[in-house]
């Protein structure tokens, strides 16, 4: 057996998509296909009108792949597999392995070649300073930031030209764009796939999407990419019963979609594939892996979690070998995986935590006054020095909940003040400030996948003061080490008053963090040991006046629901 079709069974290959799917050969087209259960295998598309009874006949091979050559076959023609299973039924199939689809609803394949002149060389050779990079991290819904007049989606390359200036203007550096592997219902947010190594034709294919990436990685801005590694779209006529049976899904999921079954080696292959695909055909700088936490707390037989610990084990190690120091970020519901801990000593190896726990914690502490005092010792959990992603995302914005900025009490002066603090919260805490498109002007509707966002909002000067803060907030993160990779120091914790600080330190830097999440006026001292303390930025009416350094102490008053940074020398 070839060492790489050994490497597909095994279940380590992290280049599938160049053995497997459609494949130019010298004269037209080779397909090779992955279809243990069936009893033969056709290929058929536009090159011989659909016609079924002209199909070409995949040939079963010793190594129990199914290949085949069709001359006729052309570039951008659409084809699909005509596949008998077990049962002697016959069903057309798309190719899992296809590098593009034709728009929705269709659901043929398309022959392509994944190629782009990608002109950001310059940004790929200084990739490895990615670690060091502070990341302010936009997340983005590609297809609903915004839309034509008549509802149709921007192109990759129309996406570009309103989206850089945007980020650059509110200071992002990264941005985080949800699933773009092609996937059938928009009200899944992407999130229920069903071509991996397709990007999605919503946003101009394979084309589209790498001009938008490679206009933003010219604007200095790296790019992050959702990769959904646990469970696909449900739906017949894609991925479910492929060869027909059970081959790519272990069962049903918790979200009425199907889990891969990542205990089979061939399966494995064909998510590290899509992983390696996605930042090596389309240059993404790390993968936000989705459902880690789930797939390991939730399993649904035994010996499930086990095969996903080794699987993610295998993801982390072999990107990190073949790419560097790409940023791998692993979703965790529950808060208490060892996900950025190294495979050498028990971890899963990724770089960082995508902590939704916090997220949680957090909202549920402004959200619901009457907790507070409960809710208030999970603020100052220390995640640990840049390990975490400190996400405010879209599930955070959803039909159930509501926007964050809905979910805040009071009036509108209110939600404001409280939104000014909770951001200043996630970005001095340890780890990389996450915000969900819409969240740095307070938008006040739930995320929804059809629409563009509410931009009308903006005409209103509480939301306009919004943006405008979150833009100085995210200057205020990128020009001060210490708040994207320095330590970290309680020294302030009073429970019954909601008044914390800390300390965010590194060589040649000291910010002094502190805030007051409660009802009255704070005035306290600290033992900090201080000649001067200059205020940098503030969330509420805190002057200059705030902090008094004097003999070994800093006597501080604060107004209710503040808070500050000051800069200590």
């Amino acid at each position: 057996m070839r060492p790489d079709v050994a490497d597909f069974y095994n279940g380590i290959s992290f280049d599938a998509y160049r053995l497997l799917g459609a494949q130019p050969a010298a004269h037209g087209w080779r397909f090779t296909v992955w279809a243990p259960h069936a009893r033969r295998v056709q290929v058929l598309g536009d090159w011989n009108g659909w016609d079924l009874w002209n199909a070409a006949e995949l040939s079963a091979c010793e190594d129990g792949l199914w290949r085949g050559l069709v001359p006729d076959a052309r570039e951008g023609q659409l084809y699909k597999y005509n596949i008998q299973g077990p049962d002697g039924s016959w069903q057309l199939k798309p190719d899992p392995f296809a590098f593009g689809y034709e728009a929705l609803p269709g659901t043929a394949g398309r022959l392509l070649r994944p190629a782009y002149p990608f002109t950001d060389g310059h940004w790929m050779c200084r990739r490895h300073w990615l670690p060091q990079v502070p990341l302010n991290i936009y997340e983005l819904h590609a297809a609903s930031w915004r839309r034509h007049w008549d509802g149709r989606y921007y192109s990759g390359g129309e996406l570009a030209r309103v989206l850089v200036p945007y980020l650059q203007a509110h200071n992002f550096t990264c941005v985080e764009l949800m699933p773009l592997a092609e996937y059938p219902f928009d009200g899944s947010w992407g999130y229920q796939g069903c071509g991996y190594f397709a990007p999605t034709a919503r946003l101009g294919g394979f084309a589209g999407v790498a001009e938008l990436i490679d206009r933003l990685h010219e604007a200095g801005i790296a790019v992050l990419a959702d990769f959904v590694p646990v469970h696909f779209a449900p739906d017949p006529e894609r991925l479910a019963n492929w060869d027909g049976a059970p081959l790519f899904e272990a069962g049903p999921s918790d979200w009425g979609s199907l889990r891969f079954d990542l205990s089979s080696g061939p399966v494995r292959s064909f998510l590290l594939s899509a992983a390696a695909f996605w930042l090596y055909e389309l240059h993404c700088d790390g993968l936000r892996v989705d459902a880690v936490g789930h797939a390991l707390y939730r399993p649904q037989e035994a010996g499930e979690a086990l095969a996903a610990a080794e699987f993610f084990k295998t993801l982390t190690g072999g990107l990190h070998a073949r790419f560097g120091p790409v940023f791998l970020a692993a979703e965790d519901t529950a808060g208490a995986l060892n996900a950025a801990v190294p495979t050498e000593e028990g971890g899963l190896g990724f770089d960082a935590v995508w902590d939704s726990a916090w997220a949680r914690d957090a909202l549920t502490f402004f959200a619901h006054p009457a907790e507070r005092c409960r809710r208030f010792p999970t603020l100052l959990r220390d995640p640990g020095p840049g390990t975490a992603v400190n996400a405010l995302s879209h599930d955070d914005n959803t039909w159930d909940t509501g926007s964050v900025w809905w979910q805040l009490p009071g009036s509108g002066q209110e939600k404001f003040r409280q939104m000014q603090v909770l951001y200043l919260l996630q970005f001095t805490r340890p780890g990389r400030p996450l915000t969900f498109m819409g969240g740095e002007f307070g938008q006040p509707l739930a995320f929804d996948p059809y629409k563009e966002m509410d931009w009308a909002c903006l005409g209103h000067p509480l939301h306009q003061d919004l943006d405008r803060y979150t833009a100085t907030l995210g200057s205020l993160y990128i020009a001060h080490p210490a708040l994207h990779r320095g330590g970290f120091r309680p020294v302030l914790r009073e429970e019954d008053r909601l008044a914390l600080g800390y300390l965010r330190e590194t060589e040649g830097e000291r910010l002094l963090c502190l805030f007051n999440l409660g009802e009255y006026p704070l005035t306290t001292c600290l033992q900090l040991g201080t000649g001067k303390a200059d205020l940098l930025f503030a969330a509420g009416p805190v002057t200059e006046d705030a902090l008094h350094p004097a003999e070994n102490r800093i006597a501080l008053h604060l107004p209710p629901m503040s808070g500050a940074v000051f800069a200590l020398s």
